[in-house]
């Protein structure tokens, strides 16, 4: 069995890649699981898998490192319920040091799977980063970015569907300059041929390529600790119908208000009536347009993942769905919200050698 790791920062597109990866072996019938990962209880990256039919596990809390024997115990459960061929076991966009706290306990615990770890980069945020724009994120949050990219075997640069060739270029010039000994592939997720090449690049690589991290913990802490996440369950009644359009307002509204103060978006996730997914970043916001339907009520799950405290997420977010009510006639109630920041990390194991 393999299990592919999936590393990289809040936004990167890593959901999506698993997603479309899962399309591509699941039409070749190899059997496929999912582990999501998330430091709150609330995920919607395992609901949505949910509503695919695919079969996934969560580990809640934490990342994989400082609960891996929770990632243990999914994997074992999908072996024993699915007997997947391959399983995709994405790690939370905060997390670093992959390979000494995950990879290579797996390898030495569960000797007969092959371990590979993949670190995702969305392209206009690395493009943002390597450019020196130290306005993105705080120092140690960016001190976390990096270290991502430093452990990788293969660095994934994904969504160059959103930039331009020139802009491209002149990335693989820059990425050549500082991880020439990595293998460096240019994809977007949702490109059938690019999932192709990233999938045929993991059949070949062998984890002996990858190496453990030289990492300060205390500014690798001190990162997580600058952001915030906020998981909240709504409820949006409308009388008119216009319940959907009203929740999709309050994703649009709670984006707003966080461009508004300046704050730096980690991901905004959102998922509608469990099974549309609406998704913004610090570089990017969907496409809304196409979600039309008519209903009285609608559910919404949100994530976010904000460079702020968590108090001023909580009540950023209050506001907005003051806002919504008011502007669309709703009325949304609160079934769960949690605001809290990451705990400073405590790996189970850490393999250096």
């Amino acid at each position: 069995m393999k299990i592919h790791l999936l590393s990289g920062f809040l936004g990167s597109g890593k959901t999506t890649a698993i997603q479309y990866a899962c399309y591509n072996l699941l039409q070749q019938d190899i059997k496929v699981g999912v582990i999501t990962n998330d430091q709150g209880i609330k995920l919607v990256d395992g609901s949505f898998f949910e509503s695919l039919g695919i079969p996934n596990k969560q580990v809640i809390n934490g990342c994989f490192c400082c609960n891996y024997n929770d990632l243990d115990a999914s994997i074992q459960s999908l072996i024993d319920a699915n007997n997947p061929d391959v399983i995709f076991a994405e790690s939370v966009g905060s997390c670093t040091d992959i390979v000494a706290t995950v990879s290579k306990p797996l390898q030495h615990i569960r000797k007969d799977v092959q371990v590979t770890i993949s670190t995702f980069a969305d392209v206009r945020l690395l493009q943002m980063l390597l450019a020196g724009n130290s306005n993105v994120f705080d120092e140690a949050v960016s001190y976390i970015y990096h270290k991502q990219l430093e452990e990788a075997g293969i660095i994934v640069m994904n969504k160059i569907d959103l930039i331009s060739t020139t802009e491209l270029d002149k990335i693989k010039e820059l990425m050549q300059e500082k991880y020439s000994t990595k293998t460096l592939l240019y994809l977007s997720a949702t490109d059938a041929d690019g999932i192709q090449q990233w999938l045929q690049t993991l059949n070949t690589f062998s984890p002996a390529q990858h190496s453990a991290l030289q990492i300060d913990y205390e500014i690798y802490g001190a990162g997580e600790a600058k952001l915030a996440w906020l998981d909240e369950e709504l409820t949006i009644y409308n009388s008119t119908d216009n319940a959907v359009q009203s929740a999709v307002a309050l994703a649009s509204t709670i984006y707003q208000k966080i461009q508004q103060q300046h704050f730096a978006i980690g991901h905004l996730k959102f998922l509608l009536n469990d099974n549309i997914k609406l998704s913004y970043t610090a570089t990017t916001q969907p496409d809304n347009q196409y979600i039309i339907t008519n209903q009285s009520t609608a559910t919404l799950l949100i994530n976010a993942r904000v460079q702020v405290t968590p108090e001023a997420l909580d009540r950023l977010v209050k506001a907005a769905i003051k806002d919504i009510e008011i502007a669309t006639n709703s009325h949304i109630t609160i079934s769960s919200i949690s605001a809290f920041q990451p705990g400073y990390p405590r790996p189970t194991y850490r393999m250096a050698d």
